[in-house]
C-alpha cells in the first residue's frame, strides 16, 4: 500500500514511525510546509510534494491529514487540486484534526470523495496508540480495513459514530497529558516523602504501567481492583480518602468535559 502524510508533526510521525515498525508492504510519501518538520524522517519516506503524490503511476491508497485544524480547509484544497488529474483511483482521505467534521470535509472536496475522521493519541509513537474513527457514507468495507491497518500499526483501534468523536478527543486524545501529569504528581509525591527522584520516577511509572496492563487483562470492575488494593484502616484507605476530598475523580471527569466541549468548538 501507498500512504501519504501530509504534516509531519508529533502526529504525523508518530504514524509514519508505527508504519515502518509494522513490517507491513508499504510506502510513504509525506510532505510539511516547514522544511524542518521532515528532519529525521526515515531514509526510506519520500519526502516530496503533494502535486508529486497525483504525477506518476503510485497513486496513494490514502492521504493522511495529520495537519492542526486552521490548516485543514489549505490542505485539503492543495490535495483535491492535484487529485483533479486522477480519474481512475481516487485515495481515501483520512483526517487526524480535531473537531473538522466529515461533512466540512466533504465540502473541501466533493460528495463522491471517501473521507474517514481519525482520533489517534500519541501513544502511537511507542505502538500502544488509541485510535477511534468514523467514516462517510461514500467510504466502503476495503476503506475501513485500510484504516485499521494503518492504525493498528499505532495501537488498537476503534469505530464509533462520528457524534462521538469529541467525546473520545476529550478522553484518549488528551488523556495522555492527564496521565502524565498524574505521573508527575506521583513523582513529587514520592520525593516529598522521602525517595530519590530516580527511584520515584521508576516506582511511579511501573506502578501506572502496571495497574493499566492489570485492568487490561481483566474483567473485574475497577471498584473491585480497587478494593482489592485497600485494607480498613490502612495506608491506601488513607490516600484515597485525601484524593477525595481534593476532588480528585470529580478534577478528572471535568477535564474530560472540557476537552470534549472544545473539541466541539473547533468543528463549530
Amino acid at each position: 500500500m501507498h500512504i501519504a502524510v501530509l504534516g509531519t508533526g508529533t502526529m504525523g510521525k508518530a504514524i509514519i514511525d508505527g508504519l515502518l515498525r509494522s513490517g507491513k508492504e508499504v510506502v510513504i510519501s509525506a510532505y510539511d510546509a516547514l522544511p524542518q518538520a521532515t528532519s529525521g524522517l526515515s531514509a526510506e519516506i519520500a519526502v516530496t510534494p503533494p502535486g508529486e503524490w497525483f504525477s506518476g503511476d503510485a497513486i496513494p491508497d490514502a492521504v493522511i491529514f495529520a495537519v492542526k485544524p486552521a490548516d485543514i480547509p489549505a490542505a485539503c484544497a492543495e490535495v483535491y487540486t492535484h487529485q483533479q488529474s486522477v480519474k481512475e483511483h481516487v485515495p481515501l482521505w483520512i483526517s487526524i484534526a480535531a473537531g473538522i467534521t466529515l461533512q466540512t470535509l466533504g465540502g473541501l472536496s466533493s460528495p463522491e470523495t471517501h473521507i474517514c475522521r481519525v482520533m489517534p493519541n500519541t501513544p502511537a509513537r511507542v505502538g500502544e496508540g488509541l485510535s477511534a474513527y468514523a467514516c462517510n457514507a461514500a467510504c466502503t468495507k476495503a476503506d475501513t480495513i485500510l484504516v485499521e491497518t494503518i492504525f493498528s500499526a499505532c495501537g488498537r483501534t476503534v469505530s464509533v459514530q462520528e457524534k462521538l468523536l469529541h467525546a473520545v478527543t476529550g478522553l484518549s486524545g488528551s488523556g495522555p497529558a492527564y496521565v502524565f501529569l498524574f505521573i508527575e504528581a506521583l513523582i513529587e509525591g514520592g520525593v516529598t516523602a522521602g525517595l530519590p527522584l530516580a527511584t520515584a520516577r521508576e516506582c511511579a511509572v511501573q506502578t501506572v504501567f502496571g495497574a493499566a496492563a492489570m485492568l487490561r487483562q481483566t474483567s473485574e470492575h475497577t471498584g473491585a481492583l480497587k478494593a482489592g488494593v485497600m485494607s480498613p484502616g490502612g495506608t491506601t484507605a488513607a490516600g484515597l480518602h485525601a484524593l477525595e476530598r481534593n476532588a480528585f475523580k470529580n478534577a478528572v471527569i471535568e477535564a474530560v468535559a472540557a476537552a470534549t466541549a472544545r473539541s466541539a468548538q473547533l468543528g463549530a
